[in-house]
């Protein structure tokens, strides 16, 4: 979904590829009020996985899409550690909500931003999760 090079900045690929009506199905899930939200872990996490592969094969790169899926299936497991609380259940659907709007609006600058912002928070918050978790199972 991000490309670029070190001598150029990355772009949101999807913002400026994507057909509007392609993410219609992503705004049905994200875009909406909060008493209509998931709160299921694991419901949301499936939900994440479509988010993302939507957003990446929106992009037209087969080869991305590919590769986006193989690392999916490596990471899957803790990944799925980030939907185990519910403030990052809450925090899931702000940031997604973010980030589509702003790729909704064609701005693959912040797209790009909070694509990143979003990724470093998920993989912080996964680190904590399961140090917490490890340290609370050597209590026992």
């Amino acid at each position: 979904m991000i490309s670029g090079s070190c001598s150029r900045p990355p772009r949101c690929e999807s913002c400026e590829q994507v057909e509007q009506p392609a993410l219609g199905s992503l705004r049905g899930a994200w875009l909406i009020a909060e008493d209509e939200r998931l709160a299921d872990g694991a419901a949301v996490c499936a939900l994440d996985d479509a988010f993302h592969a939507e957003l990446v094969d929106a992009s037209g790169n087969r080869e991305m899409s590919r590769s986006h899926r193989e690392v999916t299936e490596r990471i899957r497991i803790l990944r799925q550690l980030d939907f185990t609380e519910s403030h990052r259940v809450a925090a899931t659907y702000q940031e997604h909500g973010q980030i589509l709007r702003a790729i909704l609006r064609r701005r693959a600058d912040l797209a790009t931003m909070l694509l990143r912002a979003y990724i470093e928070t998920s993989k912080a918050e996964v680190r904590k999760i399961s140090l917490h978790k490890l340290y609370a199972a050597r209590q026992t």
